[in-house]
């Protein structure tokens, strides 16, 4: 007869040795009892378990996801980018452009901050709003068109009221700046009135010639950052970057020298306020002032 094999010989043994067990819990099972691993002690009262908002948010987006044939624009890799500075310093201020499918993700994965959502398609902003009420959003509208960006990128350096050292102070104003035709010079308030840790750019839409184009979005990011006060750097994502508007604008105002990571289609940018930076930058010497 053919010898029994090594795993098949262990598989007995583990049978016996189970069976024994059991055997001797039935016939004797207080002395064992103390080998036996302990459960952690329940104490809280029941249902407090989902108090923490944090905790019910991350619930709330796995029930959503995994029932909704519905995914994230962007991939798994391009989430874990920005996942990874999240967990870092979360809880923060993250600064959105743009609703969609995972509006409700980047709201769970920011536990304890506070996350906003700027839209600008009317449409689009109800339909998302009526899905996920929790979110806290605003519908911002935009001056610029997509045909306009090549120009717009060569003249703003004409405008003072666009450009770092120019006109009256060292850095451009964001707010009520419409001079400056690449500022979003009237968002809500609490747009201005908050240093933002983290700011997303997948919006708005730029890809049809009348579509607004992330230009605005670009520079009035590049502006918060370099105005920043308080302590951090302030990380900018932008997504799309395989188009050209994206990637021109990015060289542009992002720079080259602050991107620190890229997946797929999405930069990671970690920009310094320029008070906290070694040499500041001027305009006029035809070079990217932003740079």
């Amino acid at each position: 007869m053919k010898p029994p094999s090594r795993l098949g010989a262990a598989a007995a043994a583990l049978l016996v040795a189970t069976t024994l067990l059991v055997c001797t819990l039935v016939r004797s099972p207080l002395p064992l009892l103390p080998l036996l691993p302990c459960l952690p002690a329940v104490t809280a009262p029941s249902g407090s378990g989902y108090e923490p908002t944090g905790l019910a948010a991350l619930a709330d987006a796995a029930v959503y996801y995994a029932t909704t044939p519905t995914v994230p624009q962007q991939s798994r890799a391009e989430i874990a980018l920005s996942l990874a500075v999240l967990r870092r310093r979360a809880p923060a201020r993250l600064l959105v452009f743009g609703l969609g499918h995972d509006s409700p993700l980047w709201h769970a994965l920011n536990p304890g901050g506070v996350t906003v959502f700027l839209e600008e398609d009317p449409k689009w902003y109800r339909v998302v709003r009526s899905r996920s009420p929790f979110l806290r959003a605003h519908l911002v509208s935009y001056r610029t068109r997509l045909d306009q960006a090549d120009h717009l990128l060569e003249s703003y350096r004409r405008s003072p009221s666009c450009v770092p050292g120019a006109g009256d102070g060292a850095e451009p104003a964001v707010r009520g700046n419409a001079a400056c035709p690449l500022a979003l010079h009237d968002l809500p308030p609490e747009v201005y009135e908050s240093e933002w840790d983290m700011i997303m750019l997948d919006a708005p839409k730029g890809y049809f010639a009348s579509a607004p184009g992330r230009m605005a979005a670009i520079w009035t990011a590049t502006a918060m950052a370099r105005a920043r006060r308080g302590e951090g750097d302030t990380d900018v994502f932008l997504h799309d970057v395989d188009r050209k508007v994206e990637k021109a604008y990015a060289e542009e105002f992002l720079c080259d020298r602050f991107k620190v990571e890229a997946a797929g289609r999405l930069w990671h940018f970690s920009i310094p306020p320029v008070s906290r930076r070694e040499n500041t930058t001027t305009a006029g010497d035809g070079t990217r002032p932003f740079c």
